[in-house]
């Protein structure tokens, strides 16, 4: 199945993804709040990008249409985040990181199977943001989910049934092998720009994997990474 070799290809991008700075201090809790606020921000420019080109392509592809749905744009909950902190994020510059993701945005807006695999990995860090939202919730004093964390657990204890039932429409979609291609292009390309937000200087797949191979363990992250989180908060 496509979503199979989606999670299987990508585990090693998948695990360097989530030991970059900016992961890892906001499971720790150790981010500052500011830090928080700021990677916000990053994201609404990211995601405000991507949403907009999503919506421009679906109305002419009913079939993806159909399984990305409206729920599923990610700016809307980074609105009320934002909203709620005070933070206007016309005002935030992007960073360097944060303009290549646009950037590709933009270079891919007119291929929708690139789109789909980009946002596959966008939906599927829901499922570990979850359980982040409960460390970010504790650090900030955030007591009410809906306020503040909305970006990072947008679905709530519906999060699961619902990223099951997105994994099995892609699984459907009558896909060519280069069709399939495509999406997972877009996959791969997500886990790249995503571990890129935290560096000043673009690295590739192959310049990413080079440097992290010898530390890089498939079983460890099969066991530990973020769609098991819950175990390891609740030690």
């Amino acid at each position: 199945m496509l979503t199979i070799r989606l999670k299987d290809d990508n585990w090693a991008l998948h695990q360097i993804a989530e030991r970059q700075d900016t992961p890892g201090s906001l499971i720790k809790g150790s981010m500052p709040k500011a830090g928080y606020l700021a990677m916000l921000a990053q994201q609404y420019l990211v995601n405000n990008a991507f949403d907009q080109a999503l919506q421009t392509i679906l109305p002419d592809h009913p079939a993806i249409a159909a399984l990305i749905l409206n729920e599923q744009l990610l700016t809307q909950y980074l609105d009320e985040d934002l909203a709620y902190f005070g933070v206007d994020p016309s005002a935030c510059e992007p960073t360097p990181g944060t303009q290549r993701f646009i950037d590709h945005i933009d270079a891919h807006k007119d291929q929708p199977l690139h789109l789909l695999g980009l946002h596959y990995v966008r939906l599927g860090a829901c499922n570990g943001n979850a359980f982040v939202a409960r460390v970010v919730r504790k650090a900030y004093t955030l007591d009410d989910p809906q306020h503040g964390t909305r970006y990072l657990d947008p679905f709530g204890p519906t999060q699961r049934k619902k990223w099951i039932a997105f994994k099995a429409g892609l699984d459907a979609m009558p896909l060519t092998q280069s069709q399939q291609d495509e999406v997972f292009a877009g996959t791969r390309a997500a886990y790249v720009l995503a571990i890129n937000l935290d560096l000043p200087v673009y690295q590739s797949d192959e310049q990413l994997l080079a440097k992290h191979g010898q530390s890089l363990d498939q079983k460890a992250f099969a066991q530990g990474h973020s769609v098991h989180v819950q175990p390891m908060l609740e030690k």
